[in-house]
This record gives structure tokens, sequence and C-alpha cells, in this order.
């Protein structure tokens, strides 16, 4: 059973996965090696540098371990 983190991380995917489509210029898929090109460079683009924005403003929240404040 799915936990309600893995039920909104499936879920916010399928939106995720309907607005990488519209944005991809490709309206149809010839092979699986089509769509595998696509998501990744739509994953690049879009998706990774506000993953990685996100993470490093998480980390930045964090103290070090044995400091304080």
């Amino acid at each position: 059973m799915l936990s309600e983190n893995e039920k909104r991380i499936k879920e916010l995917c399928q939106e995720l996965g309907q607005c990488l489509y519209e944005q991809s210029q490709i309206k149809k898929f010839n092979n699986l090696g089509e769509i595998e090109e696509t998501v990744r460079d739509l994953m690049i683009h879009y998706v990774n540098p506000e993953i990685g924005i996100f993470l490093s403003k998480q980390a930045q929240k964090k103290l070090p371990v044995g400091r304080e404040k």
C-alpha cells in the first residue's frame, strides 16, 4: 500500500507529465527512443533546475552537525 506521500508524488508526476507533454513540440512519438529523449530533454530544461534550487535552499536551512545558532 502506498503512503500518502507516495500517492501525492504519483499525482504530481501525472500532472507534470501532462504539462511537459503540452510543452513538447512533438505531437506524435514514433518509438520509445523518441519518448525517452524528449522526456530527458524536458526534465533537464525545466524540472532538474527547479528541484536543484529547492534542495539547495532546504540544505541552507539546516545547521551543520555540531554547530548551533
